[in-house]
């Protein structure tokens, strides 16, 4: 059946289809346990699911009509070798899913129909919903029905709308639900508007479709319980939910893995990457002091919300070779599996700590410990690392030389460009360790 994705952040500078691609991507390799996009013998296909075809539109500049029409993405599989539909299972999809930050919710279409009677005919027909009608799997579950009206189909005043604010009028959708009686009076299950086991939604204004019932199959990560508000260890420049588990994800992190933030601050990146993992392991470096960075608050804030505490959270320079050998120490004296960071730029060069840029500084420690035998990074494990950029610099000479990566045994990947604001923006870096 067609799935749908709704995606988070759509409206927030900077959270574009690429990054919202690449998460998605990153975290069904991570899933079907590939080290590759290519690998996964499949072409992921997103495609727009609403139509900016409407009055309202017309206000829209280009970004925001590019935006409303992929909010919302049909999405599919290909296989690049046979070049024939490749049907992910639900469960990689919901798994893949419920790991991602700018996700809000996935859709599969159960029926389609010109009118709503025709809908519960055709839904009844295709057999979709046996399990929640006598003697089915899920005869027994509490259900709801939501409708949801977008572009031309909504009322003028809430066309542009689309997200988590989307609502449409309860008098339409309980018109709906009548019409569609013929279909619901099939369903054993009690009714529970609140709290249901199971979410159907009624679509209109879907893109090249009439009327859809969709059931829910999972939401996103749910990321605000991480948020810098909710935290305990309070820092004056914490890394936003969305980029931690992003920056994870894009790492491809999987059950196991150890995991190294050498720049760690309140350890934003190792909180996101335990919410996804729970048997990760964790090791955090951070040079501020207590007072300005409070280890004991970042332990309250991972055991606050019963998350796996990193196995250590040392106070140094992560530059230092003792530092890096204390890392190692409290996962096994083995290599991390991927290093994930988002270094204090700004801040850490004012410390006189570093002569390079943070990002060459930890390629060359990387390239140190390789010669010296005693890894930092395992071979194919992942570096993902932020880069800032303010508008006019060459972001190269933040960057590390070809010299350098090879030293490192790194190969480089991908980098995509955030924008923060005007004149700032942050680079998403990949690198693999190859040799």
């Amino acid at each position: 059946m067609q799935k749908i994705i709704l995606w988070r952040g759509e409206k927030a500078h900077g959270n574009d289809l690429q990054f919202r691609h690449l998460e998605f991507t990153s975290a069904l390799a991570s899933r079907l346990h590939v080290p590759v996009r290519a690998e996964l013998n499949a072409e992921i296909d997103f495609s727009p699911a609403l139509s900016s075809n409407f009055t309202m539109a017309e206000e829209m500049d280009e970004y925001e009509r590019h935006a409303y029409e992929n909010a919302m993405q049909y999405i599919s599989a290909l296989d690049v070798e046979k070049n024939e539909p490749n049907l992910l299972s639900d469960e990689d999809l919901i798994k893949t899913v419920q790991r991602c930050s700018l996700i809000r919710s996935l859709f599969e279409i159960v029926a389609e129909g010109e009118a709503y009677p025709e809908l519960a005919k055709n839904a009844l027909a295709s057999g979709n919903l046996h399990a929640m009608m006598e003697n089915g799997s899920n005869s027994d579950a509490s259900w709801r029905v939501r409708m949801r009206q977008y572009g031309g189909e909504a009322k003028p005043e809430k066309q542009k709308q689309y997200g988590r604010q989307m609502k449409s009028p309860v008098k339409l959708e309980r018109e709906a639900i009548h019409q569609m009686g013929e279909l619901f009076e099939e369903f054993t299950g009690p009714v529970d508007l609140n709290n249901a086991e199971i979410t159907l939604y009624l679509f209109e204004g879907l893109l090249g479709r009439k009327k859809v019932l969709a059931r829910l199959l999972t939401r996103g990560a749910e990321t605000s319980g991480m948020a810098p508000k909710t935290r305990i260890c309070v820092t004056n420049t914490p890394l936003c939910p969305l980029a931690a588990f992003t920056m994870c994800n894009v790492a491809r992190i999987k059950p196991g893995y150890r995991i190294f933030d050498p720049f760690a601050g309140s350890c934003a990146i190792l909180m996101a990457a335990s919410m996804i993992e729970p048997t990760i392991q964790s090791v955090g470096v951070e040079i501020a002091l207590d007072g300005q960075v409070n280890r004991d608050d970042i332990v309250l804030d991972f055991t606050s919300r019963n998350l796996t505490v990193p196995s250590a959270i040392i106070r140094g320079d992560s530059m230092s070779e003792d530092i890096r050998n204390e890392a190692r120490a409290a996962v096994g004296n083995e290599p991390f599996d991927v290093i994930v960071t988002d270094p204090p730029y700004g801040i850490r060069e004012k410390t006189g700590f570093c002569l390079d840029p943070p990002l060459v500084d930890l390629v060359k420690s990387i390239a140190k410990d390789r010669k010296g035998g005693n890894r930092l990074l395992k071979l194919g494990g992942r570096l993902v690392v932020f880069v800032p950029n303010q508008a006019g610099h060459d972001i190269s000479l933040d960057m590390p030389s070809d010299d350098d990566l090879s030293m490192a045994g790194l190969e480089f990947c991908q980098m995509l460009e955030q924008p923060l604001n005007d004149s700032l923006s942050r680079w998403l870096v990949e690198y693999k360790c190859v040799e």
